[in-house]
């Protein structure tokens, strides 16, 4: 009767040891600064361009998130948000490449300007005919 207990004990400390709540302690989120962007120079109205950017992570956790945008449609600041995923990284710094897609709604030029430092940016122009 007692070895049952005491075997019970463990495998309850066992299967909470194991619980899913520690997986979120290493999942972190920052921004990365672009190094690279490949886009045409020009474009069509409602037809999506994919334009090419890359961009170090800290580390070999380190992938894309997302892209956040701010400003108008035709001048916009585009940043790059990377998701670290893993508690044991590798230290090697890789460039990971994402497509921002962007699909102008009106004619007329358009500047994308993705961050690439705390004040730089690389900037993108876009002439958009119908």
């Amino acid at each position: 009767m007692m070895k049952t207990k005491v075997l019970l004990f463990f495998l309850f400390a066992l299967l909470i040891s194991c619980s899913d709540d520690d997986s979120e302690e290493c999942i972190g989120y920052r921004p990365e600064n672009v190094k690279e962007v490949n886009a045409p120079s020009s474009g069509k109205v409602n037809e999506p361009l994919e334009i090419e950017v890359k961009f170090p992570v800290y580390n070999g956790c380190g992938k894309f998130e997302k892209f956040i945008e701010s400003g108008s449609e035709q001048s916009r600041v585009i940043e790059v948000q990377a998701k670290y995923e893993g508690c044991i990284c590798t230290q090697n710094i890789p460039i990971i490449t994402a497509v921002y897609e962007f699909t102008p709604s009106t004619p007329g030029d358009y500047e994308l300007k993705f961050k690439s430092g705390e004040t730089d940016y690389i900037t993108v122009n876009i002439a958009v005919t119908d």
